[in-house]
């Protein structure tokens, strides 16, 4: 695997309702990301941050930003959520230096939390539930796909966590949904590939891609912060050619001396 990038990394986190940034600072990441219908994680060690702003990071549970770059390009979203008070720690304690402060996000952790208690007496469909769920989880829509497979019921109704119900609704058409970036995206089983541009993955900039299991491919390659799950890629490998949709990513590595990795990992079609 080659990497032209320029070894000077900048990794940053702003609150992403105010003015705070953190940077210059040496941070362990460890982020996450899948298409299931969950959180996903971002686990961070911060060293020697200070009192005052570990204080405003969890502050009301704060959404946080996590950016990455390198040299002069401008850096890229790498990670969006909410700060889980429960897994979030100040490493300083009695003023102890060089401690890591302990700081992990969930994306989509407030949209997770949400309720929903309606009755449809009424004929409806699959498409109208799921995006009055999306409503009740108060939060952006991503991507909704135009063709998602449908069916309609005489009545419904619906009680308990969104999430749950989109599962429910979803799961026997096929349709995938997932939170990215504090972002819902809703795709059809069989949406094809209709863009042009994609990030291409080859052996000049990737190691050898590894089959996981049957019907996956995991493709290891230098730090990518703008790609996440859903996302069409083109790939170039001997072993595999064409366009695939991302399932999970994978990033992990530090800003002080650690090569920065992205694990991507896509369907792949075994024909054995």
């Amino acid at each position: 695997m080659t990497n032209n990038k320029s070894l000077k990394f900048n990794l940053q986190l702003s609150i992403a309702e105010s003015e705070t940034i953190i940077d210059k600072l040496d941070i362990d990441f460890k982020i996450f990301k899948n298409n299931k219908p969950e959180s996903n994680s971002a686990y961070l060690n911060i060293w020697n941050l200070n009192d005052t702003v570990f204080h405003e990071l969890i502050e009301k549970e704060n959404l946080i930003d996590v950016y990455a770059g390198f040299g002069e390009e401008e850096p890229g979203l790498m990670f969006r959520g909410y700060v889980d008070l429960e897994r979030t720690f100040n490493g300083r304690p009695h003023e102890r230096v060089d401690c890591a402060t302990v700081i992990t996000l969930k994306d989509g952790k407030k949209a997770f939390e949400k309720f929903i208690n309606k009755n449809y007496r009424e004929k409806v469909t699959s498409t109208a539930l799921i995006q009055d769920c999306i409503s009740a989880m108060n939060i952006g829509l991503g991507s909704l796909s135009q063709n998602l497979p449908q069916t309609q019921f005489d009545n419904y109704k619906i009680y308990g966590y969104p999430q749950n119900e989109l599962e429910k609704i979803c799961k026997p058409l096929g349709i995938n949904f997932s939170i990215q970036n504090n972002l819902i995206q809703v795709t059809s089983p069989d949406e094809k590939f209709e863009g042009t541009d994609t990030l291409i993955f080859n052996t000049e900039n990737s190691g050898k891609i590894q089959k996981k299991g049957r019907d996956e491919i995991v493709i290891l390659t230098g730090l990518t912060p703008g790609v996440n799950p859903n996302d069409w890629i083109q790939c170039e490998f001997d072993e595999f050619k064409g366009t695939a949709r991302v399932k999970e990513v994978y990033h992990h590595g530090n800003n002080y001396g650690q090569t920065c990795v992205t694990e991507i990992t896509i369907g792949y079609k075994n024909n054995d």
